[in-house]
């Protein structure tokens, strides 16, 4: 039970018992749906169990109940529930997206491409599905697809920051850094608080070697969003190219304040102090990164377990 929260069994005593199934099966699925709206996940996941133990065939609880399991990061459960709202309702478009999403974040991202076909083929104008199916066939270097995907999105909706963003990532991945750039600055012309878009665009501006162009995206990205790591790396890794080595080591060591568990930033402090002739320190960065490498492996080797 999320903490504060009351279960079912003390909230709902009050409930007509002459209601029909369908009614009590609909009353319970809303609570779900209110609980879920007020994060209490675990009060959401009783509200979808009691609906679907009155009304079996209930497709949409299934997904809902689903859609919980995957924001609670349980993408086996998550995967069943749809499995189970596909069955009873085979033209469920967002139940194939949602799985597809919860493949993707196993890594099974051809099995999350099938499922996104099956979801643009019941509903051709699915642009959430068409940007999803990008991004996966992005992460199986399958950039010429993806880009079609992003293409077919910004068509039907041309204010799409995410497809403009993921196509600008995309173009950027293949060296077409104008091209990218131009998606990004659609992204600040749609949205000119998109901290993420001014990062990415800065890092197509230093791949053209156009540094102060580059500088001040990085400087936006943070004043819009200072706890980013990401962007303090980007900064210092341009900075550490310009030999730059003493402004490089203050954003490592800014992106390590926020993320004392960044081995990027470690390692790449590392090299910094290293070029500037400072050993020990060089040598601590080292030992750090070691101790962070071995204690991924090691969470990674403890979070392998068997499928349900």
């Amino acid at each position: 039970m999320v903490p504060g929260g009351q279960g079912l069994t003390e909230r709902v005593v009050k409930m007509s018992t002459n209601q029909s199934k369908p009614e009590r099966a609909e009353f319970y699925y809303n609570l779900g749906i209110a609980y879920y709206a007020l994060g209490q996940f675990d009060s959401a996941i009783e509200g979808y169990d009691e609906a679907v133990r009155i009304n079996p065939e209930y497709s949409e609880a299934y997904h809902n109940r689903g859609n919980v399991y995957h924001d609670m990061g349980q993408n086996e459960r998550a995967i069943k529930d749809y499995d189970r709202a596909i069955e009873h309702n085979p033209e469920y478009s967002a139940a194939y997206n949602n799985r597809a999403i919860a493949y993707y974040d196993l890594g099974e991202h051809w099995r999350a491409i099938n499922d996104y076909d099956e979801a643009i083929r019941i509903n051709p104008e699915y642009v959430v599905a068409l940007n999803n199916r990008g991004n996966a066939y992005l992460a199986v270097g399958e950039h010429a697809r993806a880009i079609e995907d992003y293409d077919e999105a910004v068509a039907l909706d041309p204010e799409n920051v995410a497809a403009y963003s993921n196509r600008g990532t995309a173009y950027h991945s293949l060296g077409e850094n104008q091209r990218a750039i131009e998606d990004y600055d659609e992204v600040i012309r749609i949205n000119p608080d998109y901290a993420a878009a001014y990062n990415n665009r800065g890092n197509a501006y230093n791949d053209m070697d156009q540094h102060e162009r580059a500088f001040e995206d990085y400087d936006e990205a943070i004043r819009l969003d200072p706890k980013d790591p990401d962007v303090y790396i980007n900064r210092g890794n341009m900075l550490s190219g310009m030999d730059e080595f003493e402004r490089a080591i203050e954003d490592y060591s800014q992106a390590i304040r926020i993320n004392r568990n960044y081995s990027e930033a470690y390692h790449n402090r590392r090299i910094a102090y290293h070029r500037l002739g400072l050993y020990e320190d060089s040598e601590r960065d080292l030992a750090t990164v070691g101790e962070l490498r071995a204690k991924a492996e090691n969470d990674a080797s403890d979070g392998e377990s068997p499928s349900e």
